[in-house]
């Protein structure tokens, strides 16, 4: 028995940022992917975000976070060591995930970092120590930029 599929239709989305397109097109072209992998992956997100109850701000959520806090930055911030510690003595191991711009100040080391379980730049820009940017490597997901200075 064979199945019928419609033929693909063109989908327009009216009012969309075409900066934001292009900077989707560009990411696609450089990832050999089309316009439509990146969308259709960022929308399944969006949507599973919102079905498990991901309301945009700091917390525990779903399995994905593993349960662990995870600090979610949309503004400007700057995490020093003392700021991890004391991070990490109030909700234990977190994540961080980032769209704005995250500045980690030089006094981080490595037993610092290790109370970080991942960090993940959706978009935006976080700022490490150059000592440390290997570190930073091994423990983020990259979609924006990760700076050494």
């Amino acid at each position: 028995m064979e199945v019928a599929t419609a033929p693909r239709k063109t989908v327009a989305i009216r009012g969309l940022d075409v900066e934001l397109y292009h900077e989707v097109f560009t990411m696609a072209k450089k990832d050999g992917k089309r316009v439509a992998d990146i969308v259709n992956a960022a929308l399944k997100e969006f949507i599973d975000a919102a079905n498990n109850g991901f309301n945009g701000g700091n917390g525990k959520g779903n399995g994905s976070n593993n349960g662990h806090f995870v600090l979610r930055n949309n503004g400007e911030i700057t995490l020093s060591k003392r700021d991890i510690i004391g991070l990490k003595r109030e909700v234990g191991p977190f994540r961080i995930e980032n769209t704005g711009h995250i500045v980690f100040e030089k006094d981080v080391d490595k037993d610092a970092l290790k109370h970080i379980e991942r960090i993940i730049i959706h978009a935006g820009t976080v700022e490490v120590p150059r000592t440390l940017y290997p570190q930073f490597l091994i423990r983020s997901e990259i979609h924006g930029k990760l700076e050494k200075y």
